[in-house]
């Protein structure tokens, strides 16, 4: 985790709202509701989304994250790279982040790429976290996609793969926390891939109040839409168990 600069030729006029402060709720709440989704043929079936962080690096990730955006000047942006092990190599996960003109932005370059450790292209990545080797695996969203202004491509990598960039109303979706102060819990407790809920206000803040009546059509929407992210969750987590048996079934040895 790191901060990169990337002024514009001839400018020196700010370009991002940092330096800026967030709490380890938000963070979390925000990081647990990325997912990647896979882009398939005309002719394929659609694959389930697959969230971008476990729980183990969203709890590595949050504390430092919160910290560069803290000491992050207008110029600068947030980078960072997961190295996790995977047999004799590595399994990287790279990208950056920034706010500008208040709103969230979010850059995934690659997502879970298995790399030998000797790869040169390795010591590119960690060197340009936003260098994407094979392209991001997908398009980066967000599970709760009333909040996602736009997503897109992302080049900043100068490289012949394209990262995937998403954009978030993120004030709108923190805005229940922000007025109820309300926890986070997780859904999972070990450290497969999973994410945190999001405050129990996001589904029940149209609720009962003393101001006016209760916006049931309002709190059906939010939990069908919370129904369907759970079920998001266990495709995800029975395509992860598929993938584990079918690498326990090649590790054992032919007699």
């Amino acid at each position: 985790m790191r901060l990169d600069s990337f002024l514009d030729a001839g400018s020196a006029s700010p370009r991002y709202d940092h330096p800026i402060v967030w709490s380890d709720e938000e963070l979390s709440a925000v990081l647990s509701r990325l997912i990647v989704q896979e882009r398939v043929g005309l002719m394929d079936h659609a694959r389930p989304p697959r969230s971008v962080f476990s729980l183990e690096e969203i709890n590595l990730l949050v504390p430092t994250v919160r910290k560069s955006f803290q000491e992050a000047t207008p110029h600068e942006w947030i980078v960072f790279t997961l190295a996790g092990q995977q047999g004799t190599g590595r399994e990287i996960t790279s990208g950056g982040m920034f706010v500008e003109e208040g709103k969230l932005h979010l850059v995934i370059a690659n997502h879970r790429l298995p790399l030998p450790a000797n790869s040169p292209e390795l010591a590119r990545v960690r060197a340009n976290p936003l260098h994407s080797v094979q392209g991001s695996g997908g398009v980066l969203s967000f599970d709760s996609p009333r909040y996602v202004i736009a997503t897109k491509a992302n080049w900043s990598g100068g490289h012949r793969a394209s990262a995937s960039e998403v954009i978030l109303d993120h004030t709108e979706f923190l805005s229940p926390l922000h007025r109820t102060g309300s926890a986070l819990t997780s859904l999972h407790a070990g450290g497969s891939p999973g994410a945190v809920a999001a405050p129990e206000s996001d589904i029940r803040r149209s609720g009962p109040s003393s101001s006016g009546p209760v916006d049931w059509e309002g709190i059906v929407y939010r939990l069908r839409e919370e129904i369907e992210r759970l079920k998001q969750q266990l495709a995800e987590k029975d395509a992860e168990l598929d993938r584990l048996k079918r690498r326990e079934i090649r590790s054992i040895p032919t007699p």
